[in-house]
């Protein structure tokens, strides 16, 4: 008990002094957590290939969410503050013809060494499209980090294979004979899908916003001419009751198509959407009875 008496101070002495050595040692670390993503994906069609064939242990940060217009879609400072961080940005070729994209890749001053176009053109929820995606993003990954090349590569074929059973699947799932006697009046950004699909397609629409009274007249005239069985919108481009209506009044089936991962639920994935895609076709033309 005298020893303890007698030492008490040094001993309080002696644990300050490793707290203070403690403190110091944390503040004078040089590396800190990068708090940003270290890939930028413009979409999540990109961000679910990158998550797919990558082991670079990244969140990549989707610049587009996968429920919005691309060319509506205002962009927030966080985007600015998340490009700002990024080591590599990959964008369609298309988003760099969008001003809100143009001033936000200007405002976060990101230089032209770190941006990377995944040169695809066609909607890349088409099976033989999306494995061309997957394709040049292996190599654009590749590129910034060779050392896991073959790593991209192995898992690339594998997701390849994945989309080639997928589409496989869709043809015997709704045969292109079934659906090549339906006409079809779609969205714009939905026509090359329906089109692989095998469907009939005889006219297209853009934004329901953008219509005058003259084009949904037209419209409506032009489906019951043909007359039209399927009208079939696309979820990112919004203004869905006009499409709506638009097959109520021509006596039509009516769809709604995504061209994301996420853009419905539980489809966080191309192959889940794309599937997704092709249980919503199926239902209104092969389990139900087309007008």
């Amino acid at each position: 008990m005298t020893f303890l008496r007698k030492h008490t101070g040094d001993l309080r002495y002696l644990l300050y002094g490793l707290l203070v050595i403690v403190a110091l040692s944390g503040c004078s670390e040089k590396h800190s957590p990068i708090a940003g993503a270290e890939i930028i994906a413009g979409t999540t069609l990109i961000t679910d290939i990158v998550k797919d064939i990558s082991d670079l242990k990244v969140e990549a940060y989707t610049l587009l969410p996968s429920t919005s217009c691309p060319s509506q879609f205002d962009m927030k400072p966080h985007d600015i503050t998340q490009l700002q961080q990024a080591e590599l940005v990959l964008l369609h070729g298309w988003q760099l013809n969008l001003a809100n994209i143009r001033r936000t890749l200007e405002a976060a001053q990101v230089p032209e060494n770190k941006r990377r176009i995944i040169d695809v053109t066609g909607n890349w929820m088409v099976p033989e499209v999306q494995k061309e995606a997957v394709e040049k993003t292996r190599d654009i990954l590749a590129e910034y980090a060779p050392q896991s090349a073959s790593l991209f590569r192995e898992r690339a074929a594998v997701r390849v294979a994945s989309i080639e059973a997928a589409g496989a699947a869709a043809r015997e799932a709704l045969p292109p004979e079934t659906a090549a006697g339906i006409t079809v009046f779609c969205h714009e950004m939905q026509a090359p899908f329906l089109k692989w699909a095998g469907y009939a397609v005889v006219g297209t629409f853009n934004r329901p916003e953008d219509w005058s009274v003259a084009d949904a007249e037209a419209m409506v005239k032009k489906g019951q001419e043909h007359p039209v069985g399927l009208v079939v919108d696309n979820l990112q481009s919004g203004g869905l009751a006009m499409s709506m209506t638009l097959a109520g009044d021509i006596g039509a089936a009516y769809v709604v198509l995504s061209n994301f991962p996420g853009g419905f639920p539980d489809t966080p994935t191309w192959q889940a959407a794309f599937e997704e895609n092709i249980r919503r076709l199926r239902k209104a033309t092969v389990e139900a009875p087309v007008p």
